[in-house]
């Protein structure tokens, strides 16, 4: 597969990730996916600029919103290609969580998140570069698996 075949086309951006409406071919669903993990990930490594803080915190929610609607769309579209209802995102929400829950409990030791009754939750909370390095690798985990199971399905044949 050429690596330029992921990278999505600026034309597309928004019949790809808004709207649940339309079919998704599994390339363009890919496409989506990899602009949305990426967006994720550079908001993340703006979290880390030093004076940024509520500033970060307003445009990280903002744009995780936006995100989550594009999310959203694309599984939908997927799933509607499949001839399931769109509904079923709500599944595909769910395995995200239980996934995230689990990387984060294998991943926070590993880097440097404390899971005791004496941590500090605001340490918890400030974005330091192991908690960085921790959710990008938890979306990149979550969503390579779920991107695999969606990229996967097939579709229902036209009547």
């Amino acid at each position: 597969m050429d690596f330029k075949a992921v990278i999505i086309d600026p034309n597309d951006i928004t019949r790809i990730l808004f709207g649940a409406g339309g079919k998704l071919s599994p390339m363009e669903f890919a496409q989506g996916l990899v602009f949305i993990v990426l967006a994720g990930i550079a908001v993340n490594f703006l979290s880390l600029v030093p004076g940024l803080g509520l500033i970060m915190g307003i445009i990280g929610l903002v744009v995780g919103l936006v995100l989550m609607f594009g999310w959203i769309c694309i599984f939908s579209k997927r799933f509607h290609d499949a001839g399931k209802s769109g509904w079923v995102t709500l599944l595909a929400i769910l395995a995200a969580i239980v996934i995230g829950i689990l990387t984060g409990l294998i991943l926070g030791p590993l880097f440097g998140l404390q899971l005791s009754a004496e941590a500090d939750y605001a340490s918890y909370l400030s974005m330091s570069p192991g908690r960085m390095f921790q959710n990008v690798l938890q979306s990149v985990i979550v969503n390579g698996a779920l991107g695999y199971y969606m990229f996967n399905l097939k579709p229902v044949a036209a009547d």
